[in-house]
């Protein structure tokens, strides 16, 4: 044949397929390519120049590509069943203990601080310096004084606090101090929402600042505990309570051994008339492993829930911030590991089915 061709196979970049081109060079325009000639001419990959490179953000090399030919991989991201593994066994390390008893480790120590406060430090004087204003606790129960600090490090001259409603900016007491402190004794007929106000005079100008805190007058008192009991696989140790609203109520306290060890994080909800009322708080055994029997409770929370939507919770109190308990036998309890609920054992076999797919 007097025609020569050439045929030439483009490997084209960034299509998600391969286009093969036939370029064929011939003395005559109009004369076509004949199958058995192109198989018969041995192709020739070229790397094509006609779009630019994408960033690539991982190269892998595949020994079995021609030379100069790269893959991009796309970043690898944790699959969502990987996700639901994890959870699932984060979810079923919880529920080896009872939701009213719940050992206090180091991944939960929130429980120890039940009513923390947290000040928050906030630009001043043009943004130069930063300051905030701190309170003991974020709940109040009449009759606690209210303590108010201003934390900054430049010196004042005068700070006039404003105590106030923040919604009708009904003003319930003012103070001026020279120093970074004030205390001050709330009425009964105080609102639930307050909000400080300090307007702060420092060396170099004025500023502004303010806190919110809640303040109740208790719904029921904490009388006293009785000695513990066992029920099972459960320590009990029945709470005597006065109360002064009827309504459904939660307990929740934290147990300590007397040497000062945090043991578990315990709760009960009942719903209690009014007057004289008992509520228990239960201890599995599972949580007591390394205890002797002698235990006191702390960090109280006696909160009358929300019975019904738009009605706001309310707080009583206990007149001690500890509590010894009696000695108590540890060998009167069983030691059979605690039952998950229907709901919890439902809950983590869906988690566990969903992390298979």
């Amino acid at each position: 044949m007097n025609n020569k061709k050439r045929v030439i196979l483009a490997v084209v970049a960034g299509t998600a397929a391969l286009s093969t081109v036939l370029v064929t060079q011939q003395n005559e325009p109009s004369e076509q390519v004949q199958e058995a000639d192109v198989k018969a001419v041995k192709p020739v990959l070229v790397e094509p120049k006609m779009m630019p490179e994408r960033p690539l953000e991982k190269e892998i090399n595949h020994s079995d590509l021609p030379d100069g030919m790269k893959v991009v991989d796309e970043p690898k991201r944790e699959p969502l069943a990987q996700q639901l593994e994890v959870i699932s066994q984060a979810y079923a390390a919880e529920i080896k203990y009872p939701p009213y008893s719940k050992p206090i480790t180091e991944n939960n120590l929130s429980y120890l601080e039940p009513n923390y406060y947290s000040a928050v430090d906030v630009p001043v004087l043009d943004g130069s310096e930063t300051a905030s204003l701190s309170l003991e606790k974020y709940r109040y129960l009449y009759p606690e004084t209210v303590t108010v600090s201003l934390n900054s490090r430049l010196a004042v001259s005068n700070i006039k606090f404003e105590f106030y409603e923040p919604t009708t900016q009904q003003v319930l007491t003012t103070k001026q101090t020279d120093t970074k402190s004030i205390t001050v004794k709330p009425e009964e007929s105080w609102p639930q929402e307050i909000r400080v106000k300090a307007t702060t005079d420092f060396e170099q100008g004025t500023d502004v600042l303010t806190a919110d805190f809640t303040f109740f007058v208790p719904t029921a008192y904490l009388v006293s505990v009785g000695a513990p009991s066992s029920e099972g696989a459960d320590m009990v140790l029945p709470l005597n309570l006065d109360i002064k609203q009827a309504g459904i109520y939660r307990v929740r306290a934290n147990l300590f051994t007397l040497e000062g060890r945090a043991v578990a994080a315990l709760n009960s909800k009942a719903k209690l008339g009014d007057g004289e009322q008992v509520m228990n708080l239960k201890v599995h055994s599972s949580v007591l492993a390394g205890t002797e029997g002698d235990y006191q409770l702390k960090h109280w929370v006696i909160e009358k829930m929300s019975g019904f939507p738009g009605e706001k919770a309310c707080y009583g109190t206990s007149p001690y911030d500890t509590i010894s308990l009696e000695p108590f036998d540890l060998h009167t309890l069983s030691y059979e590991p605690y039952t998950p609920s229907p709901e919890e054992q439902q809950k983590l076999e869906f988690l566990r089915q969903a992390s298979m797919k």
